[in-house]
């Protein structure tokens, strides 16, 4: 188990945690709460040993394998399967090991190696971190990839995978959904459930971390409280917790008022002295309990549009895409009018962000027409929005470029709403934290008063008491909104329709987002199905077989042929029939091989030889077995047979 005992540590003069206790068992799921600037990821580093303890204890079982997501991807050479794979340190470090040793010919140490390969499960470690890769949205031909090739965010998805196939005792996960669409997060939610490995995690999806935890710690106040369950748990016992805490201090302070009145009223009659020396005494015994603190409400207010045109936009058999290629969405015909609140849908690469910009125009369209309405305002904030925002400008003057002639005074007020007060509307927006940004970039799209919102993933930075903020804003906001985000409760909150954008097309999707995830799942498993179906002995995707023979001439010819392939199939019958136990009893050799002298290891080694030999010809017999039997079926059906 974890133990922390007594624990301090600070951020230079800033106090993280003092005096904190917490004890976490082997297999729990654990959610690392609290507000923006706690401390969350201080006390990650800590665990991992790269901040230092200024006082007491982190005890980690020493056995225990410890795998964190790295904020870099530096190996861009590597394709994505063997990337993933080096998050299993000890399997990588065995495989270098075969490599090294296979060109010197130590076959004692070869078996040794393999023996090793065998208990770290080696030989089905692809097969497995593929399954992580394509449950985080890589597809089968990504696999072979060159890391390089891919943007920040599936980056960040690689770092993931690589983590989650690590097989640690302990993981480490700092907002890991925050470049996910729901579809990798649905997956994501149960992977965490199953895997067997205790897990802590940093994240401001309360749906998330009510799916996943069994129990929840709260950074608040420099101390680590534990609750049982999810978030929603959590916050019904913290505010059940601080209602009792109030109610103990109102009682207690009443009491010290009372005590107060006397000693200070008789302290001077010897005849009282007694008595007031007593209650002196009570006055010193009583403490207040420590106020639990609340995170800080901060508002996010959309004013209401000007006007809205009716419809705001209008697509007309829209291609969308880029220049160039086949478009990502086909013939799309849809209308946004005043009052719509809708959700897009859609794993990431299917066309939300394509959608997005087509819609405000900021794409243009590859065939079909769009129409905007006149006096269509649009208010749109990107996934990079906050990129976009000056480094070395102050709020002020964000606010002055968007308006030329406001006033300090004006711009001030303005952006006293969004919690941007006193010295830091001076203040430049490169020290700003990810929250801070985003809430400036909101505040410089709501100042435009738009009566159409399209937030892309506007939540990524945001903490859940700033998400809350954003939702009630939203909710009272008058003009039209369109978002993509990955927060489901977000998404359930302020909207009341759903599109799906997939394969091309944008469809109305009936249900809610419960009845979406098990869509998801429905289809995973099919997807699963077919693969199976479609996978060879050596895990490799088989490319299902078209015959390859012209239709006969004549039907003596045909019938010849038939009989040829069925020879033909007869015999690739009966090795396979042989092969296959001749597989299992290698792999079973294998397993049961002991290596403690030479000869032992040069058996394990020739087993190892000779099972790749068998398994290869197995591959290659089954796939000659399915040609011929595609064959057979056209040749049957050009003979009536």
């Amino acid at each position: 188990m974890i133990q922390i005992n007594n624990l301090s540590i600070a951020r230079g003069s800033k106090p993280i945690l003092t005096n904190a206790e917490l004890t976490l068992f082997p297999g729990e799921k654990v959610g690392l709460i609290g507000h923006n600037g706690a401390g969350k990821s201080s006390f990650l580093s800590a665990l991992l040993g790269e901040l230092h303890i200024d006082q007491g204890s982190i005890d980690l079982p020493k056995v225990w394998r410890l795998s964190w997501i790295d904020q870099e991807v530096t190996a861009n050479h590597l394709s994505v399967i063997d990337f993933a794979l080096e998050g299993d340190r000890a399997l990588h470090e065995v495989r270098q090991k075969i490599h090294a040793v296979e060109e010197s010919g130590d076959m004692e140490q070869l078996g040794n190696l393999y023996e090793e390969l065998e208990n770290l499960d080696g030989y089905t470690a692809e097969a497995r971190v593929a399954t992580i890769l394509h449950g985080l949205g890589f597809k089968t031909e990504d696999l072979q990839r060159k890391v390089g090739e891919f943007s920040g965010g599936w980056k960040m998805r690689l770092n993931l995978a690589k983590v989650l196939g690590s097989r640690a005792d302990l993981i480490l996960l700092d907002e890991p959904t925050n470049h996910l669409d729901i579809e990798a997060v649905v997956w994501l939610e149960q992977w965490i459930k199953q895997v067997n490995s205790t897990v802590i995690l940093v994240s401001h999806d309360r749906d998330f971390l009510d799916e996943v935890c069994t129990h929840t710690v709260h950074l608040n106040n420099v101390k680590l409280t534990k609750y049982s369950g999810g978030y929603s748990a959590f916050e019904r016992a913290f505010a059940e917790r601080a209602d009792q805490v109030s109610q103990a201090n109102r009682k207690a302070a009443g009491e010290m008022e009372k005590l107060q009145k006397f000693v200070d009223r008789f302290k001077a009659k010897a005849s009282k002295a007694k008595q007031a020396q007593s209650r002196v005494k009570r006055l010193e015994k009583i403490k207040l309990i420590e106020t639990l603190q609340v995170e800080p409400h901060v508002a996010i207010p959309f004013m209401e549009p000007h006007k809205s045109p009716d419809p705001l936009v209008v697509l007309n058999r829209s291609d969308c895409g880029y220049e160039g290629v086949a478009p990502i969405l086909k013939s799309i015909s849809l209308e946004l009018r005043p009052g719509d609140r809708i959700g897009l849908l859609g794993a990431n690469g299917n066309g939300k962000t394509t959608l997005v910009k087509t819609l405000v125009g900021e794409r243009d369209m590859l065939g079909g027409e769009r129409v905007e309405g006149k006096g269509l305002v649009y208010g749109y904030f990107a996934q990079d929005q906050i990129e976009s925002l000056d480094m070395n400008a102050t709020p002020l003057q964000h606010m002055s470029r968007l308006e030329r002639q406001i006033s300090e005074q004006k711009a001030r007020e303005f952006l006293a709403r969004y919690h941007f007060r006193d010295d830091k509307v001076r203040q430049l927006v490169g020290s700003f934290s990810g929250g801070e940004k985003s809430r400036l970039a909101l505040a410089l799209l709501a100042y435009k008063r738009p009566n159409l919102l399209l937030l892309d993933e506007p939540t990524n930075h945001l903490d859940i008491a700033t998400r809350q903020a954003l939702a009630s804003s939203l909710l009272e906001f008058e003009g039209a909104l369109i978002m993509v985000s990955h927060d489901r409760h977000l998404l359930e909150s302020i909207t009341d329709r759903f599109w799906r954008v997939h394969q091309g097309a944008v469809t109305e999707f009936e249900g809610d987002l419960d009845d979406y995830a098990e869509l998801l799942r429905k289809e995973t498993n099919a997807d699963n199905q077919r693969n199976k179906q479609n996978l060879g002995s050596g895990n490799k995707p088989v490319v299902k077989a078209q015959a390859t023979v012209a239709a006969p001439v004549d039907r003596q010819a045909a019938g010849q042929r038939l009989k040829q392939l069925n020879n033909q199939v007869k015999k690739l019958e009966k090795q396979i029939e042989a092969d296959r136990p001749k597989l299992a009893a290698l792999d079973d050799a294998l397993a049961k091989c002991n290596y403690s002298d030479s000869d032992s290891a040069k058996k394990a080694a020739q087993h190892h030889e000779e099972r790749n030999s068998v398994s290869a010809r197995l591959e290659l017999a089954e796939n000659e077995l399915l040609e011929a039997m595609v064959e057979i079926e056209s040749l049957e059906e050009t003979l009536g047979v």
